[in-house]
């Protein structure tokens, strides 16, 4: 199978933005740890990063399902300038959301990317020694989920991010797997960046059985990450059941104590989908 493995600092730096900004769903990247880490790492701030985020706050809550594709678009573009100018041209931005959100996120943008390149740049130097051997562990592991890839015939492209506070991104490629994890930056933080990324790449074939459209207001993601939670149980299990401590340690993270004989019930999915969930995963082990 084919990997690869990208960093990209103008879309860390808009993930270093969504760390101010609080989000009343599952995507939130708030972190009031991180706030203070950046802040201190300025020495002269030109602007008050925490309250121009703050101003945006409501507009992009009341306008999620909309205004969220900020969190991925970054993906597509090769640069700051390219995806400044995605930003500012997209679409289905409706002219509302420009005046209140869009403009203004990217000012902010513009505002802190000098301070912020220069402390990315830092950072990927710093890390380049740990850098290879986390490429080369993750090659390991990914190799004994080959199947999967093979199925779809896709790449597995893995986007390493510095600044994400929590989570990852599964992003929609036609050739390939894609998703950024968190950088793991010692060997404790491994497991947790592996099975985010497992469990992103998971949802792009997952997905698929719930025949909607994915929402966070009308409880469909709720349904979609038990579908992910159990497809994955289901692929560790057979392909590499070393990692089920570590998975269910992960799966700790959702405020749950799992177990193999809990797991349906903290996770709940329908009879019908359960069935279609197995049949699928069946169909990959066997390819």
């Amino acid at each position: 199978m084919n990997i690869e493995f990208r960093y990209s600092q103008h879309y860390d730096l808009v993930l270093h933005a969504l760390a101010y900004l609080k989000v009343n769903n599952a995507s939130n990247l708030y972190s009031q740890q991180y706030i203070q880490k950046m802040e201190q790492n300025k020495q002269s701030p030109k602007h008050d990063m925490p309250q121009h985020m703050r101003q945006l706050e409501e507009y992009y809550n009341d306008n999620f399902e909309r205004l969220a594709v900020i969190n991925f678009l970054p993906y597509y573009a090769y640069d700051y300038e390219n995806m400044r100018n995605m930003f500012m041209n997209y679409q289905y931005f409706s002219p509302r959301d420009k005046t209140c959100f869009v403009d203004p996120f990217v000012k902010i943008l513009d505002a802190e990317c000098t301070f912020f390149f220069d402390y990315w740049n830092s950072l990927h130097k710093s890390n380049e020694s740990i850098r290879h051997i986390m490429e080369e562990k993750f090659k390991t592991e990914l190799q004994k989920y080959s199947c999967i890839f093979d199925y779809y015939s896709k790449t597995a492209v893995v986007l390493f991010s510095y600044n994400t506070t929590r989570n990852g991104r599964g992003i929609f490629d036609n050739n390939s797997f894609s998703a950024l994890v968190p950088f793991p930056d010692d060997a404790d933080k491994f497991n947790h960046s592996f099975i985010q990324l497992l469990h992103e790449y998971t949802h792009q074939f997952t997905d698929p059985l719930l025949k909607s459209n994915i929402q966070m207001k009308d409880g469909s993601h709720n349904l979609s990450e038990s579908l992910v939670i159990l497809a994955d149980y289901y692929l560790i299990k057979v392909l590499n059941d070393d990692f089920i401590k570590p998975y269910f340690q992960w799966l700790s993270t959702y405020g749950v104590d799992p177990s193999e004989s809990n797991l349906h019930k903290l996770f709940p999915v329908n009879e019908g989908l359960t069935t279609e969930l197995k049949k699928l995963i069946d169909n990959i082990l066997l390819s």
